[in-house]
């Protein structure tokens, strides 16, 4: 049976990425606190983040990345933003 996320929890992630210092996977579940029913929920919603560039993951830990004015100002400098 698929799970759908609400966008709500989507904005909900996003914000405690934010909030946090480089959090892990694991370290992220803990601070939802239940906010999803299981692990592969938030994996789903950090597998979006990852596609779509807002994420990296660096040994193992997420790093938020998408930056409107970084990238701006990366573009003026000659380097390709996607």
């Amino acid at each position: 049976m698929q799970q759908y996320v609400e966008l709500k929890d989507v904005f909900k992630v996003e914000d405690k990425i934010k909030q946090m210092d480089y959090p892990t996977p694991n370290e992220l579940w803990k601070a939802l606190k239940g906010r999803f029913k299981t692990k592969n929920e938030l994996g789903g919603v950090i597998d979006y983040f990852l596609k779509e560039n807002m994420v990296i993951l660096d040994r193992g830990r997420i790093v938020w990345i998408k930056n409107p004015k970084l990238n701006k100002l990366l573009h003026r400098r000659g380097f390709v933003v996607l």
